[in-house]
């Protein structure tokens, strides 16, 4: 099952459109979800007026006019709390395997400004989530996500990379496309007269990578094509270049999300960067 939280935003509409197409690519119920602000639905009530009533017609003209929601005709859901609170528990309840929500703009040359709602999701949500950029479209006119793909999954080696990968592959045999698998290996900030030996140190790295990732390759026993590439940079920005989008590539980008005993499984530094600077869905796998 497939969720879909809006705030009646642009980048929710976004959201809800991809989540829609999803949905209908793979089977999955849609549900869609509003989390009405407590204070407001206070108000109302002192005022006499049936915010929830109010809010759901509004919901359904919302869902109308995005037309691969309409052709779902999802169920719809109205509750009153903190967004992420009312998100998350919508999502256990309901048994959703899927959370999808809007990223919320730009601020700077670079950094992509969260609502406070997406990034909770992000750190707390005990299923996937899938981020979708505000400007993008998907290419397939038939109400589904044909002509999605490739799916890129970041391979860091550690195990929430790996299942990331894993779900990239599922994903890929879904949507009828093919996956790839992506390493970088960081380049080195050292004093000109080392730059010789970091250098080296780097090659070494690629070669060690290439062997890993074929290893890994052939352990996914994958249904699609899966084509292994080794990158050198930085590695947020390597990533998202690897994902950028083009006439004939609209693709995916999967990350996985750290474990409970790694730091909470909070997504680290690296993560939130790449969710900044990618232009196309970004994936967060979470076992």
């Amino acid at each position: 099952m497939v969720l879909a939280p809006i705030d009646f935003s642009d980048p929710s509409r976004t959201a809800l459109d991809v989540a829609a197409r999803l949905a209908r690519h793979t089977g999955a119920a849609l549900h869609v979800l509003h989390a009405e602000d407590p204070l407001m639905a206070e108000a109302a009530r002192q005022g006499g007026i049936d915010l929830r009533a109010d809010t759901e017609e509004e919901l359904g003209r919302f869902i109308a006019s995005t037309p691969s929601a309409a052709a779902l005709a999802p169920a719809k859901h109205v509750a009153i709390g903190p967004p992420v609170d009312v998100i998350l528990s919508a999502a256990r309840t309901l048994g959703a395997d899927l959370i999808v929500v809007g990223s919320h703009g730009m601020s700077g040359a670079e950094r992509l400004v969260f609502g406070s709602t997406t990034e909770g999701i992000l750190r707390n949500a005990g299923v996937s989530v899938l981020v979708t950029p505000s400007a993008w479209a998907a290419a397939g006119a038939g109400g589904d996500l044909t002509g999605a793909g490739p799916l890129i999954a970041a391979v860091d080696f550690s195990p929430a990379s790996l299942a990331a990968a894993r779900s990239a592959c599922a994903l890929a045999a879904a949507l009828g496309t093919t996956t790839e698998l992506v390493h970088v290996v960081p380049e080195l900030p050292v004093l000109a007269r080392w730059s010789a030996h970091a250098a080296a140190a780097v090659r070494e790295g690629v070669e060690t990578a290439r062997a890993e990732l074929a290893r890994v390759t052939a352990d996914l026993h994958c249904a699609v094509s899966v084509d292994a590439k080794v990158e050198t940079g930085g590695v947020a920005d390597r990533l998202a270049a690897a994902a950028a989008p083009s006439r004939d590539r609209q693709p995916i980008l999967v990350l996985g999300r750290r474990g409970a005993g790694e730091r909470r499984g909070v997504p680290g530094s690296t993560a939130y960067r790449v969710l900044t600077l990618a232009k196309v869905p970004v994936l967060m796998h979470i076992e």
